[in-house]
C-alpha cells in the first residue's frame, strides 16, 4: 500500500511541477498593439435578474465602441431576459439580439452557434450572463492577443453580496484549477477552461467545425472546445492582470452548487485519452492517500510514513499554486490552504463519483 501511494505522489509531483514551470512559460505582454475588432458572444437562459448587469458593464468598456459589438442569443428563455436585453438595445455599442424560441433545438452550444454566425468580428470573446467584466476587460483581452495568439482565457472568481469562509474555499479551489489551465497553457496544452473568461479566433472555430457533433452535450462549450482545438492553436496565453479577472455570481442554493459541480465532472468521459488516463490517476492518488491516512490512524502505517507522503502533496500542491497566487496578487489564499487540504480530498472523490456515474439537472 504505502509503495503504491508513494509513487503515485512521484506522479503528483512531476505533473504539478511540469504546470508549475507552464506557468512560468507563458508570456508578460508588454505594449500595446493595435485595437483590434473584438465580438462579445452570451448564451443567456433565464437570466432576468442578471442580464441588465452584464449589458451595463459590456457598454461601459474603456475601448473604442465602434471596434467591438456585443451578441446575445436568448436560449428560449421563459422570464424577462429578452425584455431585459430590449431596454439595452439603445446603447452607443452595436448590440444583436437573437432568439432561440421556445420548442426549436436548444442548448447553450447551439445558442453560441447562432451567435458566432453572425459575428463580424475576427476575435471572438466569451462570457457569461452572471458575469460583471471589468471596465478594461476588451482592453485586456486586445492586449494579449498578439498576431500569434490564437486562445486567451483568464480568471473568473465566484462573488455574492457578502463574503463568507465558505466562498473564499469556492475561490481557492477555482484558483487552484485555474492554476492547472494556465500551467497547460504555458505548454501550449488545453486542458481546462471557463466561459466565463475565454477568447479564441473566430478562424479557429471554423477550422475545427465548431460544436458539430457536440451539441447535445449540456455543457463543454469551453474545456470541451478548448481541447478540439489544441492540435490547431498555434499559441495560448493566460490574463493575470487585475483589470482581465471576471466575477461570476455564485450559486444562491446548495442545490445548484451540487449540480454545478456534477455537470463539471460528468464530462470526463469526453475528454482526450491522455486527460482520462492523468485524472484517473489523479483519483487513484487521492483515494489511495485518505486510506493511507486511515490505516496510518488503526496503526498499520507507520506515521513516519505517512509525514512523508503528506509532505510530498503539500509540496507539490505549494510548487504550483504559489506562482499562480502570486501572479494573480492572490497570495493571502494561502492562509486557506491547511482548512482547503482537510476538505478538498473528500469533496474531490465525492464529484469525481457523482459526476462519472450519477445525474443532474441543469437549465
Amino acid at each position: 500500500m504505502y509503495l503504491a501511494v508513494l509513487i503515485l505522489s512521484f506522479y503528483y509531483l512531476s505533473i504539478l511541477l511540469l504546470l508549475a514551470i507552464g506557468i512560468f512559460r507563458l508570456d508578460t505582454v508588454k505594449g500595446v498593439p493595435r485595437q483590434q475588432s473584438i465580438s462579445v458572444l452570451i448564451a443567456a437562459r433565464n437570466e432576468e435578474d442578471n442580464i441588465a448587469n452584464l449589458l451595463r458593464c459590456l457598454t461601459q468598456q474603456n475601448y473604442p465602441h465602434e471596434k467591438y459589438e456585443i451578441i446575445v442569443v436568448d436560449d428560449r428563455s421563459t422570464d424577462r431576459t429578452g425584455e431585459m436585453v430590449e431596454k439595452s438595445l439603445n446603447s452607443e455599442v452595436n448590440i444583436t439580439y437573437l432568439r432561440i424560441l421556445p420548442g426549436e433545438p436548444g442548448g447553450k452550444k447551439r445558442a453560441l452557434a447562432r451567435g458566432i454566425a453572425t459575428a463580424s468580428f475576427p476575435i471572438l470573446a466569451f462570457t457569461d450572463a452572471d458575469c460583471l467584466p471589468p471596465a478594461d476587460w476588451i482592453s485586456q483581452i486586445n492586449q494579449h492577443f498578439t498576431t500569434e495568439t490564437d486562445f486567451l482565457a483568464g480568471y473568473s472568481p465566484l462573488f455574492r453580496e457578502r463574503e463568507s469562509l465558505l466562498l473564499r474555499l469556492k475561490n481557492l479551489e477555482r484558483l487552484s484549477i485555474y492554476a492547472v489551465t494556465a500551467g497547460g497553457m504555458g505548454w501550449n496544452l488545453g486542458l481546462t477552461c471557463t466561459a466565463r473568461n475565454m477568447a479564441y479566433r473566430k478562424t479557429l472555430y471554423e477550422k475545427v467545425k465548431g460544436f458539430s457533433g457536440m451539441e447535445d452535450i449540456p455543457s463543454g462549450d469551453d474545456d470541451l472546445m478548448m481541447q478540439r482545438m489544441t492540435p490547431y492553436i498555434r499559441k495560448m496565453n493566460f490574463m493575470f492582470s487585475p483589470g482581465s479577472i471576471v466575477p461570476s455570481q455564485d450559486n444562491k442554493t446548495a442545490s445548484a452548487q451540487i449540480n454545478l459541480e456534477t455537470r463539471r465532472a460528468s464530462k470526463w468521459r469526453l475528454y482526450p485519452l491522455y486527460i482520462r488516463v492523468g485524472t484517473a490517476l489523479l483519483f487513484l492518488y487521492y483515494l489511495f492517500f485518505m486510506l493511507a491516512f486511515l490505516i496510518t490512524i488503526i496503526g498499520r502505517l507507520s506515521l513516519s510514513e505517512f509525514i512523508v507522503l503528506l509532505l510530498l502533496k503539500v509540496i507539490a500542491e505549494f510548487i504550483i499554486l504559489t506562482p499562480f497566487l502570486l501572479r494573480m496578487q492572490k497570495i493571502n489564499y494561502l492562509f486557506l490552504y491547511p482548512l482547503a487540504f482537510i476538505l478538498h480530498l473528500p469533496y474531490f472523490l465525492f464529484f469525481a463519483l457523482k459526476g462519472t456515474f450519477g445525474k443532474y439537472q441543469w437549465k
